[in-house]
């Protein structure tokens, strides 16, 4: 038995065609599971990078003729796929172009149906192909498109024993991040072996349904328009393609950290056991951040992308409001690139508009109705700057001196250190003259002063008061219902006694004293949340979360 592997990567295009520069890549990392001996442990892997039609036909017939029956031929590709106009696929080449008309030259890429004739003589039973490719229609600034629809991969590369990986459903829109190294699909394929998370039943070995299983996951959560689909015939989708080193504590780990991520978090109680799960596989504690950072980071991408798709909406209305068809028709382009749903973005639109309709609904004013929007977004919702953009600064303290915070806490002084709190919090905004924050203010809070701010509480007070418990506090609560943030909110009040007998007792009320229930300090943030019109103790929680991830 011979397990051999080509694999081709187009990056060089001519005119008609973006360039991939990622495909190149994608190849490299391929290379290295597939030929790993503790991986994919394949006997021969061929990488094949900017091949010329006839070459890359070459290579292809060479990889499924005159083989064994139980040999294992897999067949990787990365770039453009074309269509004809009859709708037949095509593997682009570097030679690929299009007639005047717009349609593809066909004696300058490899049809799909040539690959199936040539898979379709092989003598071999275990035939794997995987495509991350897609039409170059679909495209836009930061994300390059490399495929788009209706190609039939079922019928065009389907047959007896072969199981076919795609990037996304008849290949349609599957993206390659500018910026980053490998292809989304590629990249969690790569994960999925080179971590052995793809071995599902933990049998030690990765099948091709586990991986395309794994990879199909990790993709819609970071890209939910994409869905990666498998086609098999007969006991294609059980091939084995590659193994799991046994005993492997760094995947052991891996597990129990998707099994405990919840909606993109680690609860209190799931960090807890992660500690312990860490502690007893002997993991340093600098492998498990790496590993939490990886699983987690799907659904930091899926976050960035929605940030983005608000922030466009918010900079949108500020320019026109009502929004016209042409705005909103370049909404749904940019939500198309971003890979998102309708239900993603539901969301946004309905808390944005529906609070410039209470504006509008409270406001007498002769403004016109883009300034009112205006008005809107800057009252209840504060200027937006993108957090995940505002995260990847460094950051430096703002020269705030917290000497006396230090002093009043030391001394149990809880007010006066409250009041300071205050003090020091609306000088590192630059509010001190309005004289509250509003929501994104506390979103984008800089850290090591938060972190400082923090530290001082929970040291004074013995851990009983700060920002971190009650943040604790706040995420607990919200793992453990479905309510809305203002539910959320007043839950949050009962527990830490800023609510008694379901009304507010108001910060004259509040109980500046280590008998008060835990998290009950600091509170002027209670106080100017309802100065500012709004419910904002998650985003500060969220905050305080961000900071401890961009800590670690």
């Amino acid at each position: 038995m011979v397990k051999m592997a080509l694999l081709i990567g187009v990056s060089q295009y001519g005119a008609g065609f973006n360039q991939l520069p990622a495909a190149a890549k994608d190849v490299a990392a391929m290379q290295r599971v597939w030929q790993h001996p503790d991986m994919g442990d394949f006997d021969e892997v061929i990488p094949l990078i900017d091949p010329e039609p006839q070459e890359m036909g070459i290579a292809i017939e060479n990889l499924f003729g005159d083989r064994n029956r139980d040999d294992l031929l897999l067949l990787y590709f990365s770039g453009h796929g074309v269509k004809d106009e009859s709708g037949t696929l095509y593997l682009a080449t570097r030679a690929t172009r299009k007639n005047e008309r717009g349609g593809l030259i066909r004696s300058t890429a490899i049809a799909a149906r040539f690959v199936q004739e040539i898979m379709s003589y092989s003598r071999a039973r275990r035939q794997a192909v995987i495509l991350d490719c897609c039409f170059s229609g679909a495209f836009a600034e930061g994300l390059l498109a490399k495929d788009d629809s209706s190609v039939d991969i079922r019928t065009q590369l389907g047959g007896e024993g072969r199981v076919i990986l795609t990037s996304s459903t008849s290949t349609q829109y599957s993206f390659a991040q500018e910026g980053s190294d490998l292809s989304i699909y590629t990249r969690f394929l790569v994960e999925g072996i080179e971590t052995g998370a793809a071995d599902l039943d933990e049998d030690e070995v990765i099948s091709a349904d586990e991986l395309h299983e794994y990879a199909s996951i990790r993709v819609q959560k970071a890209s939910p328009a994409m869905k990666p689909e498998i086609y098999t015939v007969k006991e294609g989708y059980k091939i084995i393609l590659a193994k799991v080193p046994i005993g492997n504590p760094n995947l052991k780990y891996r597990k129990e950290v998707e099994r405990y991520v919840y909606r993109g978090k680690i609860s209190p109680v799931g960090r807890r056991i992660l500690n312990a799960k860490r502690d007893s596989l002997g993991l340093p504690r600098e492998e498990a951040t790496v590993i939490e950072a990886e699983v987690l980071k799907p659904y930091r991408e899926y976050k960035k992308k929605v940030h983005e798709y608000e922030q466009a909406l918010r900079e949108a209305i500020e320019h026109e409001y009502p929004l016209s068809d042409y705005i909103r028709g370049e909404l749904q382009d940019l939500q198309k690139v971003l890979g998102l749903r309708d239900e993603d973005i539901a969301p946004i639109e309905m808390r944005i508009l529906t609070q410039i309709d209470s504006v509008f609904a409270f406001l007498d004013s002769d403004s016109s109705p883009t300034q009112l929007a205006r008005v809107a977004l800057d009252a209840q919702l504060g200027k937006l700057t993108s957090e995940l953009d505002y995260e990847e600064k460094k950051e430096e303290k703002k020269g705030v001196d917290y000497t006396r915070l230090q002093e009043f806490l030391a001394a149990g002084e809880w007010q006066k250190a409250d009041r300071e709190t205050e003090a020091v919090m609306l000088k590192v905004s630059g509010r001190e003259q309005e004289g509250w924050l509003t929501e994104s203010d506390m979103e984008m809070f800089p850290c090591q002063d938060l972190r400082t701010i923090d530290e001082l509480w929970v040291k004074y007070s013995k851990g009983r008061f700060g920002f971190s418990v009650q943040k604790r506090i706040w995420m607990e609560i919200e793992n453990s219902i479905q309510d809305d943030k203002v539910d959320i909110w007043k839950y949050f009040g009962d527990k830490v006694g800023w609510r008694v007998n379901d009304y507010w007792v108001g910060y004259r009320n509040l109980r500046f004293s280590l008998d008060a229930p835990e998290g009950h300090l600091p509170g002027w943030v209670f106080v100017s949340g309802f100065v500012a019109g709004g419910f904002f103790g998650g985003g500060l929680f969220y905050r305080v979360e961000a900071c401890d991830e961009i800590a670690v």
